[in-house]
């Protein structure tokens, strides 16, 4: 008999929420993702009396960064490009330059372009256009986000994702631990969990597993429950196939897959 055991439930509700809280996060980088490729790419959005970093390659014809021009500064000086070292780079070794973009707390809201080349009217490189937006404050910046959850909420979606990542492998971790404990309650009333059903030209059959420790064989009488203990119906070992014992059910009862067989149980007996 396994009536008593609410490992069964809490399993279906951890594996429920788990799979809700994965979706939700997969959900998340999609708004994340749309919101990427929605918006502005290589805009940088900046608030009053903020400041970001950046850094580029060195400009034509340029040694020092006295040699740099920097132009699309306004004249109050409210948003300033400050370069300020000179560096090797990584892969290439080539010269490269990393500083700050610095706004004021009084910069009025708008938008800036900032560019950095050399005095000698060399092409302009494109990694050294810095597309800028200053927004009066936080709310303003969140509500013309890309993301549906930013808007909505002034967080990252990615942040979101993380959380909803967080707390769906822990509720799967939850599933599994209920499933371990599902399987050795069964196994101590030795007992098998039903995973296939179907009607065949001698009636219904079922299929599960059989228990550790019980011998069985053809024409073997068992009981088959809920698994919440309500006994469903008799049934009898029609063969044993490896790691798979048949069942032959000789009443149209709605048996079904998650049911559970207990070997242990006469046909006839009671709860």
């Amino acid at each position: 008999m396994i009536a008593g055991s609410a490992a069964i439930h809490w399993q279906k509700r951890t594996g429920l929420l788990a799979m809700v809280l994965l979706g939700a996060a997969l959900l998340s980088v999609a708004d994340g993702l749309v919101g990427g490729l929605a918006g502005n790419r290589g805009l940088i959005e900046l608030l009053p009396g903020s400041s970001f970093a950046i850094s580029g390659p060195m400009p034509p014809r340029t040694e020092t960064i006295d040699q740099f021009v920097i132009d699309g500064q306004p004249a109050d000086g409210s948003v300033r490009l400050v370069p300020r070292a000179i560096f090797s780079g990584f892969w290439f070794g080539g010269a490269m330059w990393r500083g700050t973009i610095e706004v004021t707390a009084d910069a009025r809201e708008g938008s800036h372009l900032l560019t950095v080349h050399d005095r000698f009217g060399e092409k302009q490189n494109p990694a050294l256009v810095f597309q800028l937006r200053v927004w009066p404050d936080l709310a303003a910046r969140n509500a013309h986000s890309p993301s549906r959850l930013t808007r909505l909420t002034g967080r990252s979606p990615y942040a979101f994702a993380f959380g909803f990542a967080c707390c769906g492998l822990l509720a799967g971790l939850a599933n599994f631990l209920c499933g371990r404990l599902w399987s050795r309650h069964l196994l101590a009333h030795r007992c098998g969990e039903i995973y296939r059903v179907r009607t065949t030209d001698q009636g219904l059959e079922a299929n599960c597993e059989p228990p550790a420790a019980v011998e069985l064989h053809p024409g073997l009488t068992c009981a088959i429950y809920r698994p919440g203990g309500e006994r469903v119906c008799a049934a009898r070992v029609s063969g044993c196939e490896g790691n798979e014992v048949v069942l032959r059910i000789d009443a149209a009862e709605a048996v079904r897959p998650g049911d559970v067989v207990c070997f242990a149980e006469e046909a006839g007996a009671t709860e």
